[in-house]
């Protein structure tokens, strides 16, 4: 039992370093939010908060998907490192198919 404990807590126990991507994401939110309750007080301009917003909008996007990005790119080259351990298993599978049909 014990055991399946701590396999259980090595598992989940994985760690994410903060980026500065992420604390510019969280700053472009905290923005976009203090702009939309600026301008329920009725202090900016409807355009000037729209135009805020939206921009606030874009930035964050971008941030999300340079991220995602990243992680495709990792997984593409661990698909590709994979690639020639798949070749390798598919040759020896090969040469043992080969062996048997020989018999």
């Amino acid at each position: 039992m014990d055991y399946f404990l701590n396999k259980m807590k090595t598992e989940y126990n994985y760690k994410h370093k903060i980026t500065f991507e992420d604390i510019m994401f969280w700053i472009i939110i905290a923005g976009m939010i203090g702009i939309a309750l600026w301008m329920i007080s009725g202090s900016p301009t409807e355009m000037g908060a729209i135009i805020g917003i939206v921009t606030f909008a874009a930035a964050s996007d971008i941030l999300i998907w340079k991220s995602l990005f990243k992680i495709d790119k990792n997984t593409a080259i661990g698909f590709t490192k994979i690639k020639g351990e798949f070749n390798n298993i598919n040759y020896k599978l090969n040469e043992i198919n080969n062996k048997l049909s020989k018999k």
